[in-house]
């Protein structure tokens, strides 16, 4: 006979399905900001390398590459991203596209995607609250999720980017994780009371996270803390703890083969690497199991012995279990401490990185917790964030003579994604689930609390208005500034602006097209005969530059090559700045605004910003050397090539010509006008050679007009040697092919003034004019 349905199931669907189309709408807000009339525009910077590895693989899928000759120019880098969420894009737009699907279509499965995903780990939010608490907190921690910024930015529409698929398979992989407890035999012919299934899953939710994230050890990590945190309270309390073993290990070796099959298809390094596809994350899975095991045979072998001796044998067992691991696969070691020491800010690069930060803390080391309305726990959880903390002690106290196996669970799991996000506020996304489920959790133990006190009271006939109140207090309280946050959010997203956007389309159509095929997988990248070339600028836009431009660059978001770029930046010497480009076969250099030092008022006090404090920490430099006593920038700054560029135009420069510059607009540090973006090249430049009284100084300038109609100055000195010779070097042509050209040269020395016109085969080859082909004009 089947089992009748209550009202109150087709009552708390119907709410969820409400829920679930708010959190659409409100993942659907970028819309304006992505979708343009002429275009598709991804948020942020990873987005663009996701993209750019979508359209790689579509020729060849299901193959990946492993290394990407586009980035770290000329050499290249192996790619650390698990491939799995591009695969994913690149597989639903070929069967959307008939097996050959357009670039538009492809990038509207690309922004697309993150929304689909942030849909299905609202409802998996709402599947584990359920599990592990009950069906009313589930419905208010998934409406909390649906409206939480912090995971709402990582779903937005365009936010191509793995976050988001982090957290849904985390989620769903502790789901089924927390359903595997319930099994109490591991008798693989009788599993009434059980299943295989639930633990199966879990581990096949693992294993696809681990193609997804290189971060993913650290859901293992949470299961794995969780287990031996149980096998003490089991102990604690006489309990038998095989389930934790039989769960635990089917969890790890499913995880395990989910890997291995994937490697049959997706390249990765034949060495123990943590830091890319390897034989890594098996190992480490197999560890992970070994130490369920051995934790499980020690607590069944101290059955006898006084409970608290076991947690002291067990940190015995894992020190001894790391040193033999130091001892016997240092590299595995290594690969171990470099990523807990990553996750703890132990790596310089991350002090760099806005998302590496301390949640509470600025890069300088200023508290952020008493800016309340501005620092970036408002931004990801507005109140939210202070009421779950309450609750966590609320949890604790209500929990504190025992909780079951779920609770237990969550309680290990949040502790340590707070503890995570405490030391770098990029996991606050990951935290955004827990924030949800404690606020739900406390906020119906309200309820629950006002309901029992009204029912002791005999407020009977008012307690359903007074319990509707308090839920529209609750939502005022919690989901409304969530709401509002997540819609300003939505307003203005991190992404390329349209002089960025307008800039790299001419880039990419007014540069040489590189004939370099990304798709190639070797280690060593396949390049041909035609002149090769990368973008010399800041990390920052590097993966812009890729999928906008198509172009190499030396810097891209994963840093790599970056401080080779800041010491182009910071050098004061031209000829120093030359053997970087050469070494790094640079033809274009590209400078903005933000790079360098801006003033600002704050209050009364004028202060500077600007990514210049990173680049000067990149070349390993003291951004004391660059200011004055009062400061501001001194004559060191005004010295670096980055100034000489974007402030100075780079007047004076030999080997470096702008040839083009955008259209926006920006106050300097001089309180005057100057262009958002400037461009480039690196050429030989046409050198200019003559005679004149020893010792005497030669001069040259002329106007450059721009690709805007701007025209500036550009000059020379050169001091006559000994022997009255001297020489410049000049990189404008009065015929270049870009719109940016000179308008003519005067060259002057004692009482000659020379009329100079220079030709773009002489700037381009590096010929020598001689001052005795030219005509002369004498200076009255």
């Amino acid at each position: 006979m089947k089992k009748r349905l209550e009202p109150q199931f087709f009552k708390n669907y119907f709410l969820l399905i409400l829920i679930l189309l708010a959190g659409l709408i409100i993942r659907l807000l970028t819309y304006p900001q992505v979708l343009e009339h002429d275009r598709i525009v991804f948020l942020e910077t990873d987005p663009y390398y996701h993209m750019w590895r979508v359209f790689s693989y579509i020729d060849t899928f299901p193959k990946t590459f492993l290394f990407d000759g586009y980035i770290n120019y000329p050499y290249g880098a192996l790619v650390g991203w698990p491939p799995l969420f591009d695969q994913v894009t690149a597989l639903i737009s070929i069967i959307l596209g008939l097996g050959k699907p357009g670039v538009h279509l492809v990038e509207l499965v690309g922004v697309s995607l993150p929304v689909a995903l942030g849909i299905f780990s609202i409802m998996a939010v709402y599947f584990i609250t359920k599990e592990i608490f009950n069906e009313r907190v589930a419905l208010l921690g998934s409406l909390l999720v649906a409206v939480l910024p912090g995971h709402a930015q990582i779903s937005f529409l365009g936010f191509t980017d793995h976050h988001i698929a982090e957290v849904f398979l985390s989620v769903t992989a502790f789901l089924f994780f927390i359903r595997s407890l319930n099994i109490r035999s591991i008798n693989i012919g009788s599993l009434d009371n059980g299943s295989l299934k639930p633990a199966i899953i879990s581990g096949i939710f693992i294993g696809i996270s681990f193609m997804t994230w290189l971060g993913a050890p650290i859901f293992v990590g949470i299961i794995l803390s969780y287990v031996i945190v149980q096998f003490i309270f089991d102990r604690r309390s006489n309990d038998r703890s095989n389930y934790l073993i039989f769960t635990g290990v089917v969890s790890f070796l499913s995880a395990i083969l989910v890997i291995m099959i994937f490697y049959i298809w997706t390249p990765w390094q034949h060495s123990i690497t943590a830091g890319t596809l390897s034989y890594f994350q098996p190992v480490f899975l197999a560890i992970c199991a070994m130490m369920i095991v051995l934790s499980g045979y020690l607590s069944n072998l101290m059955k006898e012995q006084k409970w608290y001796y076991y947690p002291t044998l067990l940190i015995i067992l894992f020190a001894s279990i790391l040193f033999l691991i130091n001892i016997g696969a240092p590299t595995l070691y290594q690969g171990i401490s470099t990523s807990i020491g990553y996750l703890l800010r132990d790596a310089p690069v991350l002090k760099q990185i806005v998302e590496a930060q301390p949640l509470f803390f600025s890069y300088d080391g200023t508290f952020l917790g008493w800016q309340f309305f501005s620092n970036p726990v408002w931004n990801a959880f507005t109140f939210s964030f202070y009421f779950a903390i309450i609750g966590l002690v609320w949890f604790l106290f209500t929990y504190r003579k025992g909780m079951d196996k779920g609770k237990l669970f969550f309680l290990v799991w949040t502790l340590i994604v707070l503890v995570l996000a405490l030391f770098q506020r990029r996991f606050v996304y990951t935290l955004s689930i827990n924030i949800a489920m404690l606020s739900g959790f406390f906020g119906d133990e309200i309820v629950q609390k006002v309901r029992s006190f009204l029912l002791r009271s005999n407020l009977k006939k008012n307690m359903s208005a007074l319990i509707a109140l308090i839920y529209v207090l609750l939502i005022l309280f919690l989901v409304v500034p969530n709401l509002s946050m997540s819609y300003e959010l939505s307003k203005y997203p991190p992404k390329p602006s349209d002089d960025w956007y307008d800039s790299l389309v001419w880039l990419r159509d007014n540069t040489p097209e590189p004939k370099y095929n990304t798709t190639e997988m070797n280690n060593e990248p396949e390049m041909n005969n035609e002149p090769q070339y990368g973008i010399m600028t800041w990390w920052d836009y590097g993966n812009w530059i890729l999928y906008i431009s198509k172009r190499p660059v030396v810097a891209n978001n994963f840093q790599i090559g970056g401080d080779e770029a800041a010491r182009f930046f910071v050098a004061q010497d031209e000829a120093f700045a030359n053997t970087i480009m050469d070494k790094r076969k640079a033809r274009y250099v590209i400078v903005d605004h933000r790079m360098g030092l801006n003033k600002f008022r704050q209050g009364d006090q004028l202060i500077l910003k600007g990514t210049f404090f990173a680049v000067a920490s990149f070349a390993d430099k003291n951004i004391a050397l660059y200011l004055d006593q009062n400061n501001l920038p001194n004559r060191n700054f005004s010295e670096t090539m980055y100034a000489r560029m974007h402030v100075f135009d780079g007047n004076g420069l030999k080997n470096y010509r702008m040839i083009y510059e955008s259209e926006e607009m920006h106050y300097d540090l001089f309180e005057k006008l100057t262009k958002n973006i400037k461009i480039f090249e690196y050429i030989k430049g046409a050198k200019i050679t003559g005679y004149a009284s020893p010792n005497d100084t030669a001069y040259i300038s002329g106007k450059i007009i721009t690709n805007q109609g701007r025209i500036f100055e550009y000059k020379q000195e050169a001091r006559v040697d000994e022997n009255g010779n001297f020489e410049f070097t000049i990189p404008y042509s009065n015929d270049s092919p870009y719109k940016t050209r000179s308008l003519g040269f005067e060259l002057k020395y004692g009482n000659n003034a020379i009329s100079i016109n220079v030709s773009e085969n002489d700037v381009m080859n590096g010929s020598v004019i001689h001052l005795s082909s030219v005509k002369r004009k004498i200076m009255k």
